[in-house]
């Protein structure tokens, strides 16, 4: 069926000023509900006013073009409709293909809206995929349609900060808040908290404490012959005794350990009682050597030694074989926290014993230690 006869046509360029007017309309809106549910709900809860006020934009344009007015209102200021080809207005399912139809003629460079200048009805591309035209059936003022596209753009530009400033201060204090809570202080240590840590390893209570209590064993097999050790006895001079006087010093805390180990029999306490300091300093029974410290080890674990910049005691628990790349609560390994303390010793020592460089050269690049860096790339080349 053919349209009308004496049918006007919409052209391009008033076309597009009812586009931008009715666009100026949608922002003005939108930005209305936004700022609205903004100050409500608050900025951390936007996610589904946004969504809704998407969906109200999208549809303004199909249930205007499907209701009695056959137009947006930027349409109907500049005397538009948009109609079948048999004058009747079009059904709101014709209406959201029209609108989905857009999408086809803003694809390529906008071409599809560009032909509307040139097809004999003035349709454009989402126009022929829907069957409908735009008719010029009333008068156009074009003044008040650039009022309203001026109005409906900057009037949010220049009210809406004023009315969200306090949601957006409020909005940026729990940012910073939320910042200063997660703190990780491998990203930015501080010395007074790796000083702190030094001191904590030495508060506790000497390492004997900790052990569980040794079981009963019998006596060693040295003190068990006295016969053989008898002898050595009566050889040694009369000097020694000015040179055990410190190692009974020092072996005074074991009598403590030793008390509960005693030998039942009469016999064994003078054959024990014999033998003298000096001996029993060169071949201690083994409930003694359990409670004897280590040389040299302060430490139990290896993050413990890295905290406290204790690069000799590294090298100790590396030797005995602790896992060097064992991270912690936080995942940071020993080399990461060496990093972060800018402690060049420790973290050499820490390479040299098998730790892997990768995880710890972003630490080193975030606090610009150059030096720090290259020694960490240096050994990850390898």
């Amino acid at each position: 069926m053919s349209e009308p006869t004496g049918t006007q046509y919409g052209g391009f360029w008033i076309r597009f000023l009812a586009l931008l007017a009715d666009s100026a309309i949608v922002f003005l809106i939108s930005t209305a509900l936004v700022v609205g549910a903004a100050m409500a709900l608050g900025p951390a809860d936007l996610t589904f006013p946004v969504i809704a006020v998407w969906v109200l934009g999208f549809l303004y344009w199909p249930i205007l073009h499907a209701s009695r007015l056959r137009a947006t209102f930027g349409k109907a200021m500049l005397g538009l409709r948009v109609t079948r080809f048999d004058g009747r207005r079009i059904s709101i399912l014709r209406a959201l293909w029209r609108e989905i139809a857009k999408i086809f003629s803003g694809a390529v460079f906008l071409l599809g809206y560009v032909i509307a200048a040139l097809t004999p009805r003035k349709q454009a591309l989402h126009d022929l995929m829907a069957a409908t035209y735009v008719a010029r059936e009333g008068v156009s003022r074009v003044f008040p349609a650039l009022l309203v596209v001026l109005a409906g753009f900057a009037t949010p530009v220049f009210v809406a900060p004023m009315v969200v400033d306090p949601a957006v201060q409020s909005a940026m204090e729990k940012i910073a808040t939320d910042a200063i809570a997660q703190y990780d202080p491998v990203k930015q240590p501080t010395r007074p908290a790796a000083s702190a840590m030094k001191v904590a390893p030495r508060a506790p209570a000497p390492a004997p404490a900790k052990v569980e209590p040794p079981v009963p064993k019998p006596a060693p097999v040295a003190l068990a012959q006295p016969a053989p050790v008898a002898e050595p006895i009566k050889a040694v001079p009369e000097p020694v005794k000015a040179v055990t006087e410190p190692v009974q010093a020092v072996s005074e805390p074991l009598k403590t350990v030793q008390e509960p180990v005693k030998p039942k029999a009469g016999a064994a306490k003078q054959k024990q009682a014999a033998v003298p300091a000096a001996v029993r300093a060169a071949h201690p029974s083994p409930a003694a050597s359990n409670f004897m410290p280590r040389s040299g080890l302060r430490y139990n674990d290896l993050m413990t030694a890295v905290l406290a910049r204790d690069a000799a005691a590294v090298n100790e628990l590396l030797k005995l074989g602790k896992w060097v790349d064992k991270p912690d609560s936080r995942g940071r390994t020993p080399l990461m926290v060496a990093t972060a303390q800018d402690d060049v010793p420790t973290a050499e020592a820490l390479l040299r014993g098998g730790a892997s460089p990768r995880p710890a050269i972003r630490v080193a690049e975030e606090r610009g230690n150059g030096e720090m860096a290259a020694l960490l790339k240096r050994y990850g080349g390898r």
